[in-house]
């Protein structure tokens, strides 16, 4: 339930929403998140996403700035997150901010039936 997520007295996600003239217009979704391969807390950036009558206005990016500025705020050395690779909106936004776009890893999922078999 998303807001006992984001409300609830230890929240287990963030959010920036944009607005543009008193009008929300982007949001961004974020979470804590652990690597271990770097020994480290990071942060995982669950979505970014701008409404499309909002688009190409610097929303994305001022949204990026702010998971930035919090992540450094709180000593956090990495942000990551999943970019589908159809979207070259959030491709030059990513780039055009400095991010490492990778190419060599998966996205995995279990759910539904494969879930509950592999659970049982």
């Amino acid at each position: 339930d998303f807001e006992r997520a984001l409300f609830a007295p230890q929240p287990i996600i963030g959010a920036f929403i944009a607005t543009w003239h008193d009008t929300a217009a982007g949001t961004a979704i974020w979470q804590r998140s652990f690597s271990s391969f770097r020994g480290r807390e990071t942060m995982y950036l669950e979505d970014l996403s701008v409404l499309p009558e909002f688009r190409k206005r610097g929303i994305g990016r001022a949204l990026l700035i702010e998971v930035a500025k919090l992540a450094v705020a709180r000593g956090i050395p990495a942000v990551s997150w999943l970019m589908m690779g159809w979207n070259d909106g959030a491709r030059r936004i990513y780039t055009a901010a400095g991010a490492e776009i990778e190419n060599d890893n998966c996205y995995c999922r279990l759910h539904g039936a494969a879930l509950k078999a592999l659970a049982a």
